[in-house]
């Protein structure tokens, strides 16, 4: 997770897959669970025609990014017009080792604030490794723990979207949406963070940012 303008915590993700069962009159197994976990996941993780909603339809602006000077790392996304956006700055050795941690991208922020963002990055993956599993390692390098997750179908598109929280020295706690994308083998690694008591009111901006995310390279 990129935390902030000027702090890069380059990580992955932890994905934990809890299924609770519990018994009818008849012994049989019940759903209600899974369904409520669903529910749980929806509502810290709120994704779907939010961008084309009067809330941030005329507040959000386009930006296109063409990273490193390869087309491969290309992308759009919208972010509230009065934010601030800058490409990351990356040294060579990073390129060069993207297979063993994130590689910042892109670093969105209001302005002044360090205590809440949208970051992109990107981690070579092979394509045989599950997103879940990316996701895994992402939250244990980070030293978090999930608070809820699921899979997103968007546009021909296949996320493993999570809610981490995690503690920053500066900042106390802290809850990131994290949304892995693949394209080939690059993953793409979208974040929105803030610290935990701004997260309900973050947390439908961070949801229209990534439905307007969109890789565009070869």
């Amino acid at each position: 997770m990129q935390r902030s303008w000027t702090t890069v915590l380059a990580a992955g993700l932890i994905v934990v897959s809890c299924y609770f069962s519990t018994r009818t009159e008849a012994g049989g197994p019940s759903a209600a669970a899974p369904q409520a976990a669903s529910s749980a996941a929806a509502e810290q993780l709120p994704f779907g025609d939010l961008l084309a909603s009067g809330e941030f339809s005329q507040t959000f602006g386009a930006h296109q990014f063409t990273p490193f000077g390869d087309s491969q790392f290309s992308f759009t996304i919208s972010i509230p017009n009065r934010w601030e956006s800058h490409l990351s700055e990356v040294d060579p050795d990073q390129l060069a080792h993207d297979s063993e941690a994130p590689v910042p991208v892109a670093e969105f922020a209001p302005g002044g604030a360090d205590d809440v963002g949208v970051n992109v990055q990107y981690l070579r993956v092979p394509v045989e490794k599950p997103l879940a599993t990316v996701i895994d390692d992402y939250v244990k390098a980070n030293s978090g723990t999930l608070v809820t997750r699921q899979r997103l179908d968007s546009k021909g598109r296949s996320m493993e979207d999570a809610l981490m929280k995690s503690t920053a020295e500066d900042l106390g706690p802290l809850l990131t949406r994290v949304t892995l994308l693949r394209r080939g083998t690059i993953v793409f690694i979208f974040t929105g963070w803030c610290v935990e008591e701004k997260y309900e009111k973050y947390k439908r901006l961070f949801g229209a940012a990534l439905e307007s995310f969109t890789p565009t390279g070869n």
